[in-house]
């Protein structure tokens, strides 16, 4: 089976749709493939509830023995693998149950490389783990043992994932209806109180099938062919996912159905995921629709969630704002935050409501409140907009949250907000920590922020290599001002010898990207280039382009101008022309 999948709809500049339906697929597990990478990696995270407790189970490509450390403030359990990669970056999990708040993972390092997977506490349980074959079952006990500050035996008592400090999850929020344990990044994720009972939902039976054993299997297989319709929805789950037993989603399909069809809740919502995917039968929207409605009406926000977006998009059926917007609603009102977050869409969009941003922002302020990673993202750059007030602080509040998840992009943009003097916030040590972060889970932008950093030194001392070593992957991306940068050092022969091709080679795509500075420095070096005429054309047009930023651009561009022929004149003036029409089409299907 897979994880969940987020459908991010919508046309450009808007706002997406999210989604938290649970989507089966024929994997016959939640983990994701394994890179092909000659190190370890971390293909599966999952959470089962167990008697006496909860069990985190980590699954790799090749066992890595962690170390473990425990931090106070908020109360942390974590495990650092050395050499290993994480298949997912950046997943988080929410459990709330007994003293286990979340299980979240990223890339804490990449020179040197060590995953790291941390567990959330309310206290302090007893536990233990476990490694059979490539597994390593972290078990934490719910009886005895609970302290509420972390043992004194000499563990690291500092922020050892090496994040600024927050108060923790939001205990006040709302927990999402279902209280499923899943596999990581199987659900959005969020955070909120333990509910005094569990939802038997397709998501907590989904868990259950995968934690089966083979002492299970007999007593199960016998409670179902009895009718029990948890253990009929149990086992067909099982089938599906190749639990003990041979995938068979035909099996599976029909155990699903019997208990879907004395109501069993859980059963209908996998109907509906059934339905929709095509498994064990061609896909069919209708029946969909038809078992998505029965589950919510039953309680499940999720099944609403996914009913409300098939009406959004018109997966299949008719496309129905009105019904989608009822269907979310319902959905959020229970407390689901994927519903709230496509709630904030709606009324930003006016899809099926009056444009309201008032109400926009009141659903998704819910849903950042509860954890949601998209609704914190949204919700930071709502904050960060004009027209919105620019509230600095608040939006800064919520990138640290995203960010302290593991979210990259997040993580980047409090670098690119400590840098920034017009923001008042400026703090280059911050803005290198963040940027380091991002760089090392391999986004651009970081490893841009963190290059650039060390070209000017700031926050750092100036080292021309390691700013190359940022900027070149950064480059190797596509970001344009890395290019930019990269290429100035290697026609200046910074942090290395003078290299003019590879100055052009990383010009060229920042001058096609539009960057003024880029196409007047290729301008000058391909009118010094004597090899070739058509360089001359192409200096020409670079120049004649970036003067409208850089005026001493004009007069290079107007010595060129004498040494073309007129064919010439007129094959670069073509050039210029197509250039930006490409321009225009460009940021006008932004």
């Amino acid at each position: 089976m897979q994880c969940l999948r987020q459908r991010i709809l919508g046309s450009r500049r808007v706002t997406p749709f999210y989604s938290s339906a649970l989507l089966l697929l024929v994997s016959p597990t939640w983990a994701s493939p394994a890179p092909q990478t000659p190190h370890p990696v971390i293909t599966d995270i999952s959470v089962a509830e167990q008697a006496h407790g909860i069990d985190v189970e980590v699954a790799f490509s090749k066992v890595v023995h962690a170390k473990v450390s425990t931090v106070e403030h908020p109360n942390r359990l974590v495990f650092d693998f050395p050499g290993c990669e994480l298949a997912r970056l950046g997943q988080r999990l929410v459990v709330n149950r007994g003293p286990v708040l979340a299980v979240r993972a990223a890339a804490f390092s990449v020179a040197p490389l060590v995953a790291r997977v941390v567990i959330d506490l309310e206290s302090f349980p007893d536990h233990e783990e476990s490694y059979t074959e490539n597994r390593l079952v972290i078990h934490l006990s719910s009886t005895g043992g609970a302290r509420d500050s972390a043992p004194g035996r000499g563990e690291n008592k500092g922020p050892a994932d090496g994040q600024p400090v927050d108060s923790g999850p939001d205990r006040t929020a709302h927990n999402p209806p279902d209280g499923a344990l899943h596999g990581l990044g199987a659900q959005p994720p969020t955070v909120g109180t333990p509910r005094a009972t569990i939802q038997v939902t397709a998501y907590t039976l989904l868990a259950k099938a995968r934690a089966l054993t083979v002492s299970d299997l007999e007593p199960l297989e016998a409670k179902a062919q009895a009718g029990d319709p948890e253990s009929e929805t149990t086992l067909g789950l099982a089938y599906h996912a190749g639990t003990l037993v041979k995938q068979d989603d035909a099996e599976a399909r029909r155990l699903l159905q019997s208990a879907a069809n004395r109501g069993f809740m859980a059963a209908e919502q996998a109907m509906g995921i059934f339905s929709q995917s095509g498994f064990g039968m061609p896909p069919d929207k209708d029946q969909a629709v038809i078992w998505y409605t029965k589950a919510a009406q039953d309680g499940s926000s999720d099944a609403a969630t996914s009913v409300a977006l098939m009406y959004s998009t018109g997966d299949g059926i008719q496309k129905d704002e009105a019904k989608a917007v009822a269907w979310f609603r319902r959905a959020a009102e229970a407390g689901d935050a994927t519903a709230e977050l496509n709630l904030f869409a709606l009324y930003r969009r006016g899809e099926g409501v009056p444009r309201d941003d008032a109400q926009a922002v009141f659903w998704l302020t819910k849903a950042a409140a509860q954890g949601l990673l998209p609704g914190m993202l949204e919700l930071a750059r709502w904050e960060m907009e004009p027209e919105h007030g620019r509230n600095v602080d608040a939006a800064t509040g919520w990138f640290k949250k995203a960010a302290d998840l593991g979210d990259a992009s997040a993580q980047a943009t409090l670098g690119d907000i400590f840098v920034d003097q017009k923001l008042g916030r400026l703090d280059y040590g911050q803005a290198v920590l963040w940027y380091q972060r991002a760089a090392d889970q391999g986004l651009r932008e970081g490893q841009f922020g963190l290059g650039s950093r060390y070209l000017l030194g700031q926050g750092v001392a100036q080292d021309l290599e390691e700013a190359k070593r940022w900027l070149t992957p950064a480059a190797d991306q596509g970001h344009p001002y890395a290019q930019l940068l990269l290429a100035n050092m290697f026609e200046a022969g910074q942090g290395g010898p003078v290299d003019v091709a590879a100055a052009k080679k990383y010009y060229e795509p920042a001058a096609n990207y539009g960057v003024a500075q880029a196409q007047y420095h290729l301008g000058l070096l391909l009118a010094r280039d004597r090899s070739s005429e058509s360089s001359l054309v192409s200096a020409y047009k670079w120049l004649v382009l970036a003067q409208d930023s850089v005026k001493e651009g004009a007069a290079p561009a107007e010595e060129l101008r004498k040494r073309l022929t007129p064919p010439e004149l007129t094959q670069a003036e073509r050039e210029i022309d197509d250039w930006r029409t490409a321009q225009l089409a460009r940021h006008s299907n932004r």
